[in-house]
């Protein structure tokens, strides 16, 4: 990742707007047309993330580890491979992203992290692969761990994608947080991948929701 003198952009928690809060959600019809899209592409988050960090077409759209509504546009229609994603869409998607505890500080920011694990989870394979995605990508430092407000962050695009589906997540989420307790194995107040990996594919919820669209 390219790194700026003032450093990088980083998401952080801020106050939602709001008009973020009335757009917090797709409505049902939107995240059908989202899978529509997603029915028809080949394309996975890593191909984009490769033309996002690894100075492809898309990099010079990326601020830091944020996005802005062109940049996340452009994404957006690279990984559906359609040129003709709705601008209702793209600015309902780009808006939900920004009403997240997780959102970047500002109004016209987007985390890549969020974005991309949001969209991991909608993809086909397996759970086991899932899991090791979202867990690379939250671990900014690459030492092999995550911290609460990493795996808080995780939780709540898997909340997100479980509430499109139709899930009870108020049932869900209390499941996910003791699972999170329980794979931090030797009281680290860390997780290691290992634990990780062992915790999810033990948890029932959790693999159903990760194997979707298998």
């Amino acid at each position: 990742m390219s790194r700026g003198r003032a450093g990088p952009i980083r998401c952080g928690t801020r106050q939602v707007a709001m008009e973020s809060r009335e757009w917090a959600t797709l409505s049902p019809q939107e995240f059908a047309q989202l899978q529509q899209y997603l029915d028809y592409s080949s394309r996975k988050v890593q191909d984009v993330l490769q033309e996002l960090y690894g100075g492809g077409a898309l990099s010079q759209h990326r601020q830091g580890e944020c996005l802005d509504f062109e940049g996340f546009t452009l994404f957006l229609r690279s990984y559906l491979e359609a040129d003709d994603v709705p601008e209702p869409l793209c600015r309902h998607l780009f808006a939900s992203f920004q009403s997240g505890a997780g959102g970047p500080t500002g109004n016209d920011l987007v985390c890549v992290n969020d974005v991309s694990c949001y969209f991991s989870l909608l993809e086909g394979g397996r759970p086991e692969d899932k899991l090791e995605f979202t867990f690379k990508l939250y671990d900014k430092d690459g030492n092999g761990l995550l911290d609460s407000s990493e795996v808080d962050r995780i939780i709540t695009q898997m909340m997100r994608v479980a509430q499109y589906l139709d899930w009870d997540v108020t049932e869900l989420k209390p499941i996910l947080q003791e699972m999170m307790r329980e794979i931090d194995y030797d009281g680290s107040g860390t997780v290691s991948l290992a634990e990780w990996l062992r915790g999810g594919v033990t948890n029932i919820p959790l693999l159903v929701l990760l194997a979707w669209r298998g």
